[in-house]
């Protein structure tokens, strides 16, 4: 699986592994990376580059505003194709930690193939926060409550994407929470997924996120006209970078199968 071998995801599932929609093309052949600058985001970007891009999305100014005017900015670059950045307080602790990795995917319905930053890993944590302080539940998975500032990440990874030529991001959601995060810029590249994931929004409205999240990660929440446990479905999300790619991907056909798949989708929460 190429770059998929190895994540920083603490999941010890693997099905987030199974692509639905993309085929990895195999992109080593065609670098050099024994040539590849040191400490540069793919190749190609510096810390000083980086740094500015976090500046121009708002990140770093908002990161500012939440009580956290000092940072440094760390690149560990695993390779061309696969790098960490990662921001830290000034004693080493992780506010943001992002593994961002890049190749060409196919889809496989169609024959096109497009460059994709692939969001492996995304965590952003408050961490004046101690575990068993904090006054709210937190999401299934967290240390720490996040830092809300997942608007201006999002727009930093597309800037980054942008930068680099690349025509979309994607990213699979290990958590229904998690897809609500990216719910605004990406969708679910198979519109059952997509129709199915609405209609957990839907019922979200009337229940907290973190409720709903929580009672789906821990079998509570099953289909109303089966009784069977809803399981999560793990799938890629996409936000398009080149309005070729999105009118491709939803189209008219794409939303007609996620509407039917929203309106046939209905669930209960079990006491």
């Amino acid at each position: 699986m190429g770059i998929f071998r190895d994540s920083d995801k603490k999941s010890q599932s693997s099905n987030w592994l199974d692509l639905s929609e993309l085929e990895m093309v195999d992109l080593s052949k065609d670098l050099n990376t024994a040539l590849s600058p040191e400490n540069m985001v793919f190749g190609k970007f510096s810390k000083e580059e980086i740094h500015d891009l976090m500046v121009e999305s708002n990140l770093l100014p908002l990161l500012k505003q939440r009580g956290y005017p000092d940072y440094v900015i760390e690149i560990n670059v695993l390779s061309e194709l696969d790098n960490r950045i990662i921001i830290k307080t000034p004693n080493d602790q992780v506010l943001v930690h992002m593994r961002l990795k890049f190749s060409d995917f196919s889809m496989k319905a169609k024959s096109n193939s497009y460059k994709m930053v692939y969001i492996d890993w995304l965590l952003t944590q408050n961490i004046r926060f101690k575990p068993g302080t904090y006054n709210k539940p937190l999401f299934f998975g967290q240390e720490y409550p996040g830092l809300a500032i997942f608007v201006e990440i999002t727009e930093f990874i597309r800037l980054l994407t942008q930068r680099i030529g690349a025509h979309g991001v994607f990213n699979i959601p290990e958590y229904f929470h998690d897809a609500v995060l990216f719910r605004n810029n990406f969708r679910f590249m198979d519109p059952e997924k997509e129709g199915q994931f609405r209609a957990l929004l839907k019922l979200s409205h009337r229940n907290r996120v973190r409720e709903l999240s929580n009672a789906i990660h821990n079998n509570k929440l099953v289909w109303s006209d089966s009784g069977e446990i809803f399981e999560w479905f793990y799938g890629e999300m996409l936000t398009a970078i080149d309005p070729y790619l999105e009118r491709s991907v939803f189209n008219d056909d794409y939303e007609k199968k996620m509407e039917q798949a929203k309106e046939k989708s209905h669930f209960r929460l079990l006491d």
